[in-house]
Formats: C-alpha cells, structure tokens, sequence
C-alpha cells in the first residue's frame, strides 16, 4: 500500500535553524521540499536561506577528504570484511559530534597515516597482477616460438621476426617468402614447424638494412607478429621464454606479500574509514540542504512531507526543545499536490520484492492505488498458466531453495527469489490441473486417462482425470478451449485495470480520466452483455431486441464519454483494449508450444527406445532435452508473463509520481548504498 503522507511546514526564528535541521536529520523522517525553485518564481514571498562563508569552506574541504577517504576505502575493501555494527554506530556517534574543525584534524590525521602505503600497496598489486596476466597470454606463445630460435643463430647484421600462422595457412608461406626476397634482395631466410595440430611456428631472418620496409610490408599484410613485452624484447626468443618462466615463479610470492599487508591493514583501518566515510557524507548532506530552505529577515522555513504516522514523533522532539517558539504546521496534501508528492510503500514481506519490478515503470502517483499487491498476484498466475508442468515447476523450486540457502547474504538472489518462487510454485498447481510432468509422461506411463461418467461432464469433452480421481483440463488435447480461458483471462484483466483506472482518476480528481476510462469500460461491459445475450438467444431461440437496443446504446454512450475525455486518444485507448484483450492468446500459444515441445521429446525417448522399454541413450537425450526446455521455460514465458502485466494491465490505470520519498536523514553508521 502507499504510505498515507503529510506535508508539513516549520517555522521558527533563524538563530534555532541550524539546531533544528540537525534534529529532522537526526530524525530521518521528512522529505524537504526544495523551496529554491517557488523562491526564484516568485510563488513563495520568501527568501533562500544562505550558507555562510565559513560553512562553505567546511564544505569544500569535507569534500576534498571524502575523495582522499573514498579512495583508501576502495583500496582496502574486502567482501570477507565483517564491521561490527555496534562499534561502527560508537564512532559514528563520537565524529558527528565533532565540530568541523575537529573532524578535519582527526579524518586529516587518519588520512596521512594510511594513504601513502595504502596507495603504494593497491598499485603495487594492480602492476604485480597485470604482470602475471600479461607473462600468462605469453607464455604459451614463447613456448611454441622458442625450440625455433635455438635453431637460428643471428649476428649483428641480421634481425628476427617470429611470426604464428594457422597451420591451414601455410602454403602461404612460400608466397611470403617469395615477397620479402623481392624486399631483401634475397637476403632473407624462413625456418618454421608445426606447434601442433593448428599452429605452426616461423622465424622470419632478414639483414637489418631492410628492417623499415619488411616491417612495413608485414604490418600492411596483418601478419600475426609475436611482439613481446619491453622488458624481453630485446633478448633472444629462447633466452625470453627463460627469463618469463623465472620470473612467473616469484611473482606470486611478491603478489602474496603485498595481499597479505593490505589485509592487515584493512583488518586495521576498514571500520575507522567506513564510519569516516559515513560522517563526512552526512556533514556535507546537511551543508549542501541549507539553501532548500526559506526564510525572511527573523524567522525560517521548512517545508516537506512526512508520513502520517511519523508526525506527531516531529512535533514532541521540536517541542520538547524549543516548546511554542517552533511551529509545525500540518496541512492536507491536496489532489492538485500528488503529482509532486513523494511516494513510499509499505508492503508485507512477500510483497514488497515486487516493487522492484513495479520501479521499471517508475514510482506510482500519490493517491493511487498501489499495484504491487497485483502484480504479486496476476505475474505468478500467468507464467504458471504459461509454463504449467509439475516436474518443470519442481526443478525451478528446488533451484530456488537453493540459491536462497545458498547466497543468504546476497540480496539480489534473495530479492529475485522471492518474485520467481511464487511463480515456480503457480507453475506446479497448473501442472497439476493440465496433467503434465515433463510434458505427456503421466498419460504415457497411464497416470493420466479417459474418463467418462457424470462426475466429469463439466470439462470440455469430460475425458482427463487423474489416477481416475482427480479432474484435469488437458490443453494439448482441448486447445480451443484453452484458448477461450485465456482470452477469458484478458477480458477480466482489462476490465479490472479499467475499474482501477476509474478509482484512480476518481482519487486524484482527473475528469478526463474519469470519462476516459469509464466510457471505455462501459462500452466493453455493455458489448460482453450483448455477446452473452446473443448467446442465449441461440440457445433460446428467443431475444429481447429493445433489451440488446438498450445496451447497444450503453456501448455507444461509452465510446462517446471516451472520446470526450481523451479525445483521439479515447479513441487509441479503445481500439487498445480490444487488441490488448486479443493479447492474451499469447498465454495459450506460448503456453501449448511448451507443453507440445515437452511432449516431443517424450516421442523422441519413446522412437530411441525398444517396443515395451526405454533405453539409455532415449534416458540420456530426454534428460538434456528437458533440461534444455526447463531453461528456456524460465525466462521466455517470464518476459510475457511480465508484459502482460507491465503493459496490457498497468496501461489502463497506472499513473506515475515524480519523486520516491527520499527522506532526509543520517546513515547512524550504517550500511550506506
């Protein structure tokens, strides 16, 4: 649900402003409203209130440590590293209370003692692993190159070249060679071998008095030159490959050593510098939120929202300290005000994952209705509607167990967990009611077969059941249907979105939404009226016409209201609703493509196997076919369970915010994003 706001002012005399910005920080429950904006306009008869000189000095140097700060932080950060977070809240309480004076001298004091060796430690380990990667691409190279050299023997007046060329290329070598005699006057000699099966080996021995144009000639011709680091180019190809391999063998002793002093460090320093961090970003937060602020010759202004139950916390920390002199003023945030309210939730512990999917359309509009509730409930739906299969919906089950015990640190893997779980669940509950296991195995193995009798007349055809209990709808089998129940399915999604899209034009006072949304859902209620009395009149042989006259002009009525409230776009936005309803097939057809694919691999088991048993090699093939399926039944049914959602629901009544609530508060030594 959207958490009921208030918008509240504070007004007080200026010599107290500092002091009560401290508290709402220390508080961490109002939202500013930035007031610099209405000040410049005009719309507000106040002033912005000034940051003094010496503050924007504060300022400026906090800002010169925090970079200083970050940089060791980054330094020094370990994933292992625990921070005790009660030692971490003592320091953060001990520097905040610092004046900035202080705190320069004590973060200053930090700094010198551990960034110079910090520095030089985090380079020293960027250029001992940059080394190790740069010797490990090489070293396979030399290792090819180098049994050539020691064949060649070069004076002073000769220069070499080693060259690698795919073995399927080598009859171009005599090709090349017949170029560089041209280039030396044939003072030019090629040697190569096979490597191995791919590559073969070649040493290019030219004089040096051609070195610019044979360079010149291989560089135009992409010749794949062996081009080695500074530090080995000068030296014999056999005599580099001595020298890379000695030198592979005590860098990883130097790389340990300076691992193994940064740890120490960080083991040190980490929590000292987190909390610094911590306090110099809350120090500059409250300098940078002054000029937000009104005010006139004698008195301040704050103004911002805070959630209703957090008012009356406001009103006795202010009032405590200061009694009558600070006034804290609530006022109704009215409909013309929700566009710029900000927006919080508060949504059960099941819910609230889906508000990250709900964050990709942007934060909902004060005074709606909250959708993260349905998409909890319409997504899972779906894609278990969609994927529909009792062994595919157990594997997604079991992987998500796993990963939520496995990365119970991780909250990414927790949070997409908690949305596809509910969805891995709804896909075995359909699989239940289709009477599918890995596609038709249940009706292969006779799990699943024809009944007939009363007790089944209400399905399409009365045919499926379970172990001859338990009813099924089998869709392979009762694809129209199938079809029927999605479109169905549309057909009520639509019609509620409409329903919340009246609600919320009603709650934010849009007339035109109003007449939009609800002339389009009468018109469609009024044509599924007409269809369903069509029908009865068939089956009839009977039918009211001035009760179908009635009703057809309801229907007109509310393309009519539609087009007053949106104008062509009432037009668009119906015409919308009918093909979005049509969109719904895709749940069938992507839903009976799987289950026909499932039911295929079954079929190629069964063809790989001798009559009356199943043979390993069918075992084999089936597993890696379904694991393949169950794969792509993770994410593809996902990406149009989510479009159904996101794009044919949430198109006729969401409406967006400009602005998450974003209160104004300390991190207290926390964890900081």
């Amino acid at each position: 649900m959207l958490v009921p706001m208030a918008k509240i002012e504070i007004i007080g005399p200026k010599n107290d402003f500092f002091e009560v910005v401290s508290l709402l920080h220390e508080q961490g429950k109002l939202h500013i409203e930035d007031l610099s904006r209405k000040i410049s306009s005009g719309e507000v008869p106040l002033q912005r209130m000034e940051v003094y000189e010496t503050q924007q000095q504060d300022q400026e140097q906090m800002e010169e440590l925090l970079i200083r700060v970050r940089a060791i932080v980054k330094a020094l950060h370990r994933d292992d590293l625990h921070l005790d977070p009660a030692a971490r809240r003592t320091q953060y309480s001990e520097l905040f209370a610092k004046d900035a004076g202080e705190l320069a001298n004590e973060v200053t004091a930090v700094i010198e003692e551990v960034e110079d060796r910090t520095a030089e430690l985090a380079t020293s380990r960027t250029s001992l692993e940059s080394e190790l990667s740069l010797l490990a691409r090489y070293e396979p190279i030399l290792q090819k190159i180098q049994p050539l050299a020691k064949q060649i023997v070069t004076t002073g007046a000769y220069e070499s070249v080693a060259l690698l060329v795919e073995r399927r290329y080598k009859s171009a070598l005599e090709l090349l060679k017949e170029e560089l005699d041209k280039i030396t006057h044939k003072q030019c000699e090629i040697v190569s071998t096979d490597v191995d099966e791919n590559t073969t080996a070649v040493i290019v021995v030219f004089s040096k008095t051609y070195s610019e144009p044979v360079h010149k000639f291989l560089a135009m011709e992409n010749v794949n030159q062996i081009r080695l680091p500074s530090s080995f180019e000068d030296m014999p190809f056999d005599a580099a490959y001595e020298s890379l391999k000695e030198r592979q063998g005590h860098l990883p002793a130097e790389l340990e050593k300076v691992s193994i002093e940064l740890e120490e460090m960080s083991k040190a320093w980490y929590l000292r510098l987190m909390t610094i961090r911590d306090v110099l970003i809350d120090k500059i937060e409250e300098i940078s939120a002054i000029p937000k602020f009104g005010r006139t010759d004698y008195a301040f202004v704050i103004n911002g929202w805070i959630p209703v139950k957090d008012v009356e916390e406001l009103r006795q920390g202010i009032s405590s300290k200061w009694g009558d002199d600070i006034i804290v003023t609530q006022t109704e945030v009215t409909e013309a005000e929700y566009g710029d309210t900000p927006v919080a939730t508060k949504n059960p512990k099941a819910i609230a994952p889906f508000e990250k999917i709900i964050g990709v359309r942007g934060v909902p509009r004060y005074g709606t209705v909250d959708p993260t509730w349905l998409l909890f409930i319409f997504f899972p739906l779906f894609y278990g509607m969609i994927v529909g299969d009792v062994g595919y919906g157990t594997i997604m089950l079991s992987v998500i167990v796993w990963l939520r015990l496995k990365f119970k640190q991780n909250e990414v893997i927790q949070m997409a967990t908690s949305i596809i779980g509910p969805a891995a669940t709804m896909v075995i509950a359909f699989g239940v009611a289709y009477g599918e296991l890995f596609g038709d195995l249940p009706s292969r193995a006779g799990w699943v077969y024809p009944v007939t009798g009363s007790a089944y007349a209400w399905l399409a055809d009365g045919t499926y059941a379970w172990f001859g209990i338990l009813p099924i709808f089998h869709r392979v089998a009762e694809i129209l249907p199938f079809m029927l129940i999605a479109i169905a399915a549309g057909v009520v999604h639509v019609l509620l979105g409409l329903v919340l899209g009246v609600i919320n034009a009603v709650r934010t006072g849009q007339k035109k939404h109003l007449k939009e949304r609800g002339g389009i859902l009468m018109m469609l209620l009024a044509i599924l009226i007409l269809v369903g009395v069509g029908q009865l009149a068939v089956l009839s042989g009977t039918g009211e016409i001035a009760f179908q006259l009635a009703v057809a002009a309801i229907a007109i009525a509310g393309f009519v209201y539609a087009i007053k409230g949106g104008g062509v776009m009432g037009v668009v936005e119906t015409l919308e609703s009918f093909t979005h309803m049509a969109s719904y097939i895709r749940i069938m057809a992507v839903g009976l493509a799987g289950a026909l694919f499932a039911d295929a691999i079954n079929q190629i088991v069964v063809i790989l196997s001798p009559p009356g048993s199943i043979s390993i090699v069918g075992i084999l093939l089936g597993v890696i076919l379904h694991s393949l399926h169950v794969v792509m039944a993770s994410f593809s049914p996902m990406i149009h369970a989510l479009r159904l959602n996101l794009l044919e629901f949430f198109s006729k009544f969401y409406e967006t915010g400009n602005q998450p609530y974003s209160p104004f508060t300390k991190t207290g030594g926390e964890e900081r994003v």
